[in-house]
């Protein structure tokens, strides 16, 4: 449904070039920094800076500097001058993202994440992104977007005639606390099957036996999930879809090996108000109906005269 303006975030590349910029002796202006007295000069540590070495074969860091501008300069130049430019443009319209716009988002941003602090570990691991700079980027989006509509009109009967056609979409989420044993064989997960109709314990079997590293120390507690949660199998829910609370089957087929499933629990959440409903559509209609992103940037670089100096960083 969510068709945002979404692309490289522009301060992946802007951080790495800034990190590699300041440990070679230079600021996000340029300005050259004055060497710390505690640290070793230019000279003692050699005419070249190396920062790794391979089969005999010295990479300088002036050398791997050279080799990201080539690479990525441009882009990362680009998205630097759009950045102002968005920003002097919501200044003069007035335009601003609110902390509640900003919590909104970020909390759509970490959905299908274990929790919060989960969310900001992956964007880490995945983008090379901190906390800030998540929240930063976010924050550009949001901006961006806000600017892209700002003219649009949508009617109430657009929106009716939306949720009308989506209405799935915007239906309670369905969640399942769900314990569960995941085996190899067939014949082993029936004979886990006759252990618990005998009375043993679910936990204690899950730890001993499973074979998922992500839910067999927790004696199988695989927490609440969603009902068309991505990274569970679809086997599994569809079976858990037909269980009362308390009940265990299985065994389940799954790719992963053959699964036992225990239902401890059914809920159902309304996780968007009517009225943030419509707002999130009203959005998706106007972002449809808005100047394409890469049209409005071109427009607004022009507007402030964006212009590049050093003819090697032009596109």
């Amino acid at each position: 449904m969510r068709e945002t303006i979404r692309r490289m975030p522009p301060l992946v590349l802007m951080a790495l070039l800034a990190t590699l910029m300041l440990a070679s002796g230079c600021t996000r202006d340029g300005a050259i920094l004055a060497p710390d007295e505690h640290e070793p000069s230019e000279s003692a540590a050699g005419e070249d800076d190396v920062v790794a070495t391979v089969g005999g074969f010295s990479i300088s860091r002036q050398q791997l500097m050279d080799k990201l501008l080539a690479s990525y300069g441009s882009q990362t130049l680009r998205s630097m001058m759009l950045a102002e430019a968005v920003k002097e443009e919501a200044k003069s319209l007035h335009i601003e993202v609110t902390d509640e716009e900003m919590e909104k988002e970020l909390r759509w941003m970490s959905q299908g994440y274990e929790d919060e602090a989960d969310f900001y570990r992956s964007m880490e691991e995945q983008l090379g992104m901190n906390r800030q700079e998540v929240r930063e980027d976010a924050h550009y989006r949001l901006l961006l977007e806000k600017l892209s509509i700002y003219n649009v009109q949508v009617s109430s009967e657009e929106i009716d005639h939306y949720l009308n056609e989506h209405w799935a979409e915007f239906q309670p989420v369905r969640q399942y606390r769900i314990f569960k044993i995941v085996v190899q064989t067939d014949e082993l997960a029936r004979g886990l099957l006759d252990k618990l109709g005998q009375g043993d314990d679910f936990a204690e079997l899950a730890r001993t036996h499973s074979i998922d590293e992500f839910t067999a120390d927790q004696g199988g507690d695989a927490g609440w999930i969603e009902s068309h949660d991505p990274f569970e199998a679809p086997e599994v829910l569809d079976e858990a879809s037909a269980m009362q609370t308390g009940d265990i089957a299985g065994p389940v087929v799954t790719d992963q090996g053959f699964v036992i499933v225990r239902l401890d629990g059914v809920s159902e959440v309304q996780t968007r108000s009517e009225e943030d409903i419509r707002q999130e559509v009203r959005k998706q209609i106007a972002l449809g109906k808005a100047v394409p992103a890469d049209d409005m940037e071109r427009a607004m670089l022009e507007k402030y005269g964006a212009i590049i100096q050093d003819q090697a960083l032009r596109p």
